[in-house]
This record gives C-alpha cells, sequence and structure tokens, in this order.
C-alpha cells in the first residue's frame, strides 16, 4: 500500500515540530505545551504544498490554492491531535 503526498506530508510536517523541539538545550522546553499546539503545527503547517505540485504549475489557479488549503487543514488537524496527545501543561 502507497501513502498518500499529503498523509506523508502531515507526518513529515509533525516530524519537523518533533526534531526543532526536541533540539532546544533546555530540557523542559523540548516537550511541547498544550497552550502552544496550534502555533506549533502553523509553523509546521503553513506554506506546505503535500503532494499539490500537480496542481500547482500556474500557483495563483484556483486548483493550486484549494490543494494547499486542503493540505494545511488536513496537517493542521493531523499535528494538533498528536500535539494534544502529547503535550504538557504548564
Amino acid at each position: 500500500m502507497v501513502a498518500s503526498p499529503v498523509k506523508v506530508a502531515v507526518v513529515a510536517a509533525v516530524c519537523v515540530v518533533l526534531v526543532v523541539l526536541s533540539s532546544s538545550p533546555a530540557p523542559a522546553a523540548a516537550q511541547m505545551i498544550c497552550s502552544k499546539c496550534d502555533q506549533y503545527c502553523n509553523s509546521s503547517c503553513a506554506g506546505g504544498m503535500g503532494g499539490c505540485s500537480g496542481a500547482c504549475t500556474d500557483p495563483a489557479s484556483s486548483s493550486c490554492t484549494s490543494c494547499k488549503q486542503a493540505y494545511y487543514y488536513k496537517c493542521m488537524n493531523y499535528c494538533g491531535s498528536y500535539c494534544r496527545s502529547n503535550c504538557v501543561n504548564s
């Protein structure tokens, strides 16, 4: 079974968040703070293409905009769920 490009991109975005958070020198800062899940995920998901290269041969087209918007919402959903399941209250 082949994973969809959107799912692969979402997993990659979550991994980026985790790598950035875990690379902090302070151990407490490496944990995701629950109140910042939206901020973490927005940073990871904003501007992502998520398999939209075919739809974005013309970046100004409505199909490109639609594809990127769908990617963003899926990414935010997956990332947000992951973050809320693994975060700590500050």
